[in-house]
């Protein structure tokens, strides 16, 4: 009998360990659970905020392209350059967002997403000075306009895959959260060349009367890079056509007075024909400015080009005989 009831109590105590353990692991599971659906919640909450922001940004950004003022080009690059850099911010901010491994894909679609708004609005800031101009402003226009075709993709990206997603992934968890829409280009016009021209005529312009004294620019110089070849008028220059080739144009203000929105032009003719332009922002008196212009698309190779590099004359300059240079080169390749 003695030794019957201790297999009894071993039973008991077995059975009664194993209870424990089952609860124990039970309320572990249900611990982590809760963890996890904790950390859903979470990641839900910090993506419509950053959603939030981010369409936020976008409305300052077209808010700012097309409201009626009076501003400067300078004014209103600074305005996009602060909205870019807050783009950048929140890039940074989403990729560094914590969440559960089985929200990976949702995730990497949303940075990307973000990602185009932010590299849009970068160009965007770069082309403003030259799309105010009155002088030669049709090209950065049109860059502007295909630049609003990463806002559509950003939107497109977002609704398309992101956001089904977060629903797939909440739905397999059980969780039901809300995740809002995000249409960063407020309407297809801005795809339109003529119509941003348009859109961007309500700010204005950045002519002025010259101030008194003399004013003029000259050319100073270009080389070519990566490679560093200074260009000469006399002979053929024989340059290297990479991918990133460019040309580092040098600028000097030779009057008595600031310059603003200086435009440099390149044009290669006798191959494939290429037009390109940047603008100096502001060239103080007796100061020079490099400005690098990309050479997109790569030229011909093999023959003889006619290389032509100019600045714009600026308001009250008289003198215009040291503005621009021909240069006979062969691109060779890379």
């Amino acid at each position: 009998m003695d030794r019957q009831q201790i297999m009894i109590r071993r039973a008991l105590a077995a059975g009664a360990g194993l209870l424990i353990l089952i609860l124990l692991v039970l309320g572990v599971k249900g611990c982590l659970n809760a963890r996890k659906d904790r950390a859903f919640r979470s990641y839900a909450s910090d993506v419509r905020a950053v959603v939030d922001e981010s369409n936020n940004l976008a409305t300052n950004l077209f808010g700012t392209l097309s409201k009626p003022s009076n501003a400067q080009a300078l004014d209103v690059q600074n305005e996009v350059n602060a909205i870019a850099t807050d783009g950048e911010q929140l890039v940074q901010r989403a990729r560094d967002t914590s969440h559960p491994g089985e929200l990976n894909e949702a995730q990497n679609w949303i940075v990307a997403s973000l990602e185009f708004r932010r590299d849009a609005l970068k160009q965007i800031a770069q082309q403003i000075p030259a799309a105010l101009s009155d002088r030669a402003r049709r090209p950065a226009v049109v860059a502007i306009a295909a630049q609003m075709q990463a806002f559509l993709a950003s939107d497109v990206i977002y609704s398309q895959r992101a956001v089904p997603a977060l629903r797939k992934a909440y739905a397999k968890r059980d969780i039901t959260e809300r995740f809002p829409a995000s249409r960063s280009l407020p309407d297809l016009g801005w795809l339109d060349p003529s119509t941003v021209e348009t859109r961007l005529g309500k700010i204005g312009t950045t002519s002025k009367a010259a101030t008194p004294g003399t004013h003029g620019t000259g050319l100073q110089g270009v080389i070519a890079m990566s490679s560093g070849t200074a260009l000469t008028e006399t002979g053929v220059n024989r340059i290297a056509a990479t991918s990133n080739l460019s040309f580092d144009v040098q600028v000097m203000n030779q009057g008595e007075s600031e310059e603003t929105d200086v435009t440099v032009s390149v044009s290669i003719r006798d191959g494939k024909p290429i037009n390109l332009e940047q603008s100096i922002s502001r060239i103080a008196a007796g100061a020079t400015q490099t400005v690098t212009i990309p050479i997109t698309p790569t030229p011909e190779t093999g023959a003889i080009s006619n290389v032509t590099v100019e600045v714009a004359a600026v308001p009250g300059e008289k003198v215009r005989d040291n503005n621009k240079a021909t240069y006979q080169v062969v691109f060779t390749k890379g």
